[in-house]
């Protein structure tokens, strides 16, 4: 039997790495999934927030990538609606994967075509129906999910949920009846290294943020956390920019940080360079206000690093496991009594931690059950 062909619309893909979890998931999936579904990928030719092509690919046509994926990547100027009816017209395709919730050009744009096509089409919403998601410029997300709601488009549409929270978003918006196929999103194919030794003394602590810097991603409230610790603690941020009247808030709370908190920003960073930017770090600390899998957390998990975390993720229950901390966004005391414990750790301790999160993230990256999810997605 043939495999199914599946077209993936997204605006960011790979090359581009600075749109974080939205490419990794979807560059996951497809190559994880590429022994039993064919994928093409109608994406962009910029990375988020650039405005220079990559520089190793062909605009506006089709391009294998050196790994075998097939994506075609639209220049800004060629990015229109007769040229994108025009593609989508000329394949042949199964299903359509929408890899974003309100994308103008990568879903709603597709969307008429597929209906009009009556083609089968999966959207994987990427956290963006979380009620924090939606409270951010509400007064355009509202009507529009309305709409969807109420339009024929939805009796072709499944849902891609990566935990049964997102599953519960999807169905508070769209209705109990709407299908939902629910997988985790895959992580990259990896092998944990042996072991990872990191030095670890009474009274400081290594600490690292990496995600884009965006209210939802709540930088200001990780720093805000700082302001009363006790003991030695070195944060390092890494990011694109994405909401600069919020960077200018954080920059704020950063001026206002005591002597014993060394806090620098580095910018944005390649999957490739975060391993390498985590070698000392003891901790990620990133406060999110919600993800629907976080590939930073369970990235700062295989490099032995326990991550303290909202409990706004799938990555719950981590204390009682020794695998990091996942407290209540409404507890922020909580979060600075966190900070003082790990601060407080010796070597043994925080060694006893880190395996602990080795430990529960290989147990994650082996469980044979998220292949099968994944590829039910498209059964």
């Amino acid at each position: 039997m043939p495999k199914k062909k599946i077209l993936l619309f997204s605006d960011w893909f790979y090359p581009g790495f600075m749109a974080g979890g939205p490419i990794q998931s979807s560059y996951n999936l497809i190559n994880h999934l590429k022994d039993y579904y064919d994928f093409s990928v109608i994406t962009r030719d910029t990375d988020y927030t650039d405005s220079v092509p990559y520089r190793d690919v062909k605009s506006d046509s089709w391009n294998i990538l050196p790994n075998g994926m097939r994506v075609y990547y639209f220049s800004e100027k060629n990015l229109s609606y007769p040229n994108m009816s025009k593609l989508i017209n000329s394949e042949e395709f199964d299903i359509a994967y929408l890899n974003s919730m309100y994308s103008p050009r990568f879903t709603i744009m597709p969307l008429f075509m597929l209906h009009k096509l009556g083609k089968q089409v999966i959207l994987a919403p990427r956290g963006m129906l979380a009620p924090t998601a939606i409270a951010i410029k509400s007064w355009k997300k509202k009507p529009f999910l309305l709409w969807i709601k109420n339009s024929k488009m939805i009796k072709n549409m499944k849902f891609h949920a990566a935990s049964e929270h997102e599953a519960e978003h999807i169905r508070a918006v769209f209705g109990k009846k709407v299908e939902i196929r629910l997988a985790p999103n895959l992580p990259g194919k990896m092998e944990l290294p042996v072991s990872v030794e990191k030095r670890k003394e009474i009274g400081s602590v290594n600490l690292i943020n990496v995600a884009r810097v965006s209210p939802e991603k709540n930088l200001d409230y990780a720093l805000e956390s700082l302001l009363n610790v006790k003991g030695k603690v070195k944060f390092d941020i890494y990011g694109p920019v994405y909401d600069y009247p919020y960077w200018e808030k954080c920059k704020e709370i950063l001026a206002k940080l005591p002597a014993n908190i060394e806090c620098e920003y580095f910018g944005p960073i390649s999957k490739e360079s975060i391993p390498q930017a985590m070698k000392d770090v003891h901790f990620l600390f990133m406060p999110t206000q919600g993800e629907n899998f976080g590939h930073t957390i369970l990235e700062a998990m295989i490099c032995g690093c326990p991550p303290i975390i909202s409990d706004m993720t799938p990555w719950i229950g981590l204390e009682a496991l020794k695998a990091g901390f996942d407290v209540p966004l409404t507890e922020q005391k909580r979060f600075e009594e966190v900070l003082n414990k790990v601060i407080g750790m010796d070597a043994d301790e925080f060694k006893t931690w880190s395996e602990g999160t080795r430990a529960f993230a290989s147990g994650f990256i082996n469980n044979p059950e998220l292949m099968k999810q994944s590829i039910h997605i498209f059964a």
